[in-house]
Parts: C-alpha cells; sequence; structure tokens
C-alpha cells in the first residue's frame, strides 16, 4: 500500500493526515517537512543548549542510557524517528537529541502547560498546549492512520516525536501530556518514545494506566488519560516512579495538573517558572454545582492571561505562550479546540482521531 499524504486545517491550525505503512509515512512525512526541519535543526537555541549539556558529564553519560534504553526497548518507534530524519534529511543524532530534552537532567528552555479534568455524571478533559511565541504558525494536528495500528491524531511540534502535547485515538482514549522536571534522571527510556509507545498499543485508561507502569522514563510526564468509559486519571511517571490519581474516586470531581509533581517528590517546579502560579489558580475554583459544558473549560483555560488566569502570553523574561486549547468532552464525544487568535470549533472525537475534517463546526464562545 503506497503512502498518501493530505494537508487540512482545523479552526486555523495545520492539520497533516498521513496513511500508509508505519516507516514509509514517516520517511514521507519528513520530505514534506524538510524545509521547516531544516530551519529547526539548524536555528532552534534549546539544540545548541542541549549539545553543550551532553558534551561532558552528567549529560553525556545520561544521554548514552537514554539513547540505550529508547533504542532497544522502542525499537518500532526509534524506527520512525529514523525514517523521518531521513526523509527529512536532517542529522539523526539532532533529532534524537531534541526528542532527549527533559530525560538529560535540567536544561534551561523548559515550557509547561495545564490540564484541568472533571468527571461527575459527565467527563470532560482541558488542556492548554504552551511553548514559545516561535512556535506560533509551525505546529500541525498530526494524524496517524497507519496499516495496522490504532488511528491517533496528535498535537505536534515538527522534529518531535508526536507524543508530548494532546493526542486521541480511534478508540476514544484521549490523552493530555504536561512536561514534568526531573532533577535526577532514571534510567528508562525517552519519555517522548514511552508516550508514543502508548498510542500504538493502549485503547483504554486501564491499559494506559498498565503501560506505563511496565514502560519507566527516564524523564518525567503528567498524563490526564479519559476514555468513552467516562473514566479519567491523572498518572504522574518520572523516572521510574509512578503516582496515580482517578478523578471523581480518589479526588473530587475537579482535578488539575500543570507543570511539578503534585504527588511525587523530586519533580519541583523550575525557578522562574509559572507551574505553581497556574496551579494556585487551577486549585482555588470554585467545584461547579453541575457539570460543566466545555465552554466552562474554555473560560477557565483560555479567556484570561496570568495573573487573573491560566493562558499565558509571552512577555519580557516570560516566553511561555499559549499555543492551542483542548478540550475533550468523553460523554459527548467532541472535541473543542481553539488555535491561538482564532475562534473554537468543534469536531466529533472519532472524526478527530481518524483524521476527517469535514465534521467540524464553528462554536460560538466568548473567550476575552
Amino acid at each position: 500500500m503506497t503512502v498518501s499524504l493530505d494537508e487540512h486545517t482545523l479552526g486555523g491550525l495545520r492539520w497533516i493526515v498521513l496513511r500508509g505503512p508505519d516507516h514509509a509515512a514517516f520517511g514521507a512525512l519528513g520530505e514534506h517537512m524538510r524545509p521547516e526541519i531544516a530551519a529547526l535543526t539548524r536555528d532552534w537555541p534549546l539544540l545548541a543548549r542541549l549539545r553543550a549539556h551532553v558534551s561532558r558529564p552528567p549529560g553525556r553519560d545520561r544521554l548514552a542510557a537514554v539513547r540505550q534504553a529508547s533504542a532497544q526497548h522502542f525499537p518500532e518507534v526509534w524506527a520512525e524517528l529514523v525514517a523521518f530524519a531521513g526523509g527529512a534529511a536532517v542529522p539523526f543524532d539532532d533529532l534524537a537529541l531534541l526528542n532527549f530534552r527533559g530525560d538529560l537532567g535540567p536544561v534551561e528552555g523548559g515550557i509547561g502547560c495545564s490540564d484541568l479534568a472533571w468527571r461527575r455524571e459527565r467527563s470532560v478533559i482541558g488542556h492548554n498546549e504552551d511553548g514559545v511565541a516561535e512556535n506560533i504558525g509551525h505546529c500541525a494536528l498530526l494524524t496517524l492512520a497507519l496499516d495496522g495500528l490504532p488511528a491517533v491524531t496528535a498535537f505536534w511540534y515538527p522534529g518531535f516525536v508526536p507524543s508530548n502535547a494532546f493526542s486521541v485515538t480511534g478508540d476514544g482514549l484521549v490523552g493530555t501530556i504536561d512536561h514534568v522536571p526531573v532533577a535526577s534522571p532514571g534510567d528508562g527510556a525517552g519519555r517522548h518514545f514511552v508516550g508514543r509507545g502508548l498510542q500504538r498499543s493502549a485503547r483504554t485508561v486501564d491499559e494506559a494506566v498498565d503501560y506505563l507502569r511496565a514502560h519507566p522514563s527516564a524523564g518525567g510526564f503528567g498524563y490526564m488519560l479519559g476514555d468513552p468509559t467516562g473514566r479519567v486519571v491523572n498518572v504522574e511517571a518520572m523516572a521510574g516512579q509512578h503516582a496515580i490519581v482517578e478523578v471523581g474516586q480518589d479526588s473530587g470531581p475537579l482535578l488539575w495538573h500543570t507543570n511539578h509533581g503534585r504527588y511525587l517528590p523530586g519533580a519541583e517546579a523550575s525557578p522562574g517558572g509559572n507551574s505553581v502560579a497556574r496551579g494556585e489558580i487551577l486549585g482555588a475554583l470554585p467545584v461547579p454545582a453541575e457539570d460543566p459544558a466545555p465552554a466552562w473549560f474554555l473560560g477557565v483555560l483560555a479567556s484570561r492571561a496570568l495573573p487573573d488566569g491560566v493562558r499565558c502570553d509571552p512577555a519580557p523574561g516570560h516566553p511561555a505562550t499559549t499555543l492551542c486549547t483542548f478540550v475533550a468532552d468523553l460523554t459527548a464525544g467532541e472535541a473543542v479546540l481553539v488555535n491561538r487568535g482564532e475562534s473554537p470549533v468543534a469536531i466529533p472525537l472519532r472524526d478527530l482521531a481518524e483524521g476527517h475534517p469535514h465534521a467540524q463546526r464553528p462554536v460560538h464562545s466568548s473567550l476575552g
């Protein structure tokens, strides 16, 4: 079967849909994105900082360990990145190094995200994807409808394994991810490789939780996971440790997570960041008396900037920028997405996961 690559938009956000054999599809994606990836590896300051970090111990030793663990335990994901680098005609080592950001110990340049989940009669997960202003216009939705694998659509930073923001699978498994800084990484594989492996195999919340328990990562991610049953679970996974909190059972009906460990030690908030401030705002929210609709989540996440809300707008010394807000209504089977500077759009979760753009519709919502 040959590879097909189509481009659409969803609420002003670029949407790339890939179908066909796994490795051939990633090679075609790399070729399609060649100019963007060349510019990334040439110009992005983070890559220079990472190179300096791994030029000497302990960064050099951590890089060797996480490379070995990732290639050994995730050969198919490793092969996807190899194929992508080949198609993009960029050095594989550069892309591998970028994808180990967060697995090598503290490196200047970390950015964060915010998660907010609800479960009572209705189940909803909301997520702010925060990056740097330079990411505006460069990120995309990426649908992977690949032979023999579950279909998945993820918010994608070109050059990275598509597993560090938010995603939805054809089985209705929704996952949103927060960066969690880890001062002392563990012996596991790179966290991006673990996240992509989860997309390739897990179909339910239970399967996802079991998968993360069995596949430790060197660095840390906070996962908010939900499926069509309405269950929503938060998993902090870092350096071989795991903390699992089920919304509505182990917590109240409203649960937040930002970019520091709430349940595990060793993942303190980055100095100078705003993770604690965002967490305090979300933690002070009054619990709605009735099940909130997606519009309530949009209001909380996207309508007000710090210090009055958790939306991030760039400012001198504070580059974090909310690129996109994503709300998944698990009960209704629908997603609402707000690309920065655009109006909200809604789309069925299944159509989003499988790369069908025609069911999208505008949502009338005032975000302030």
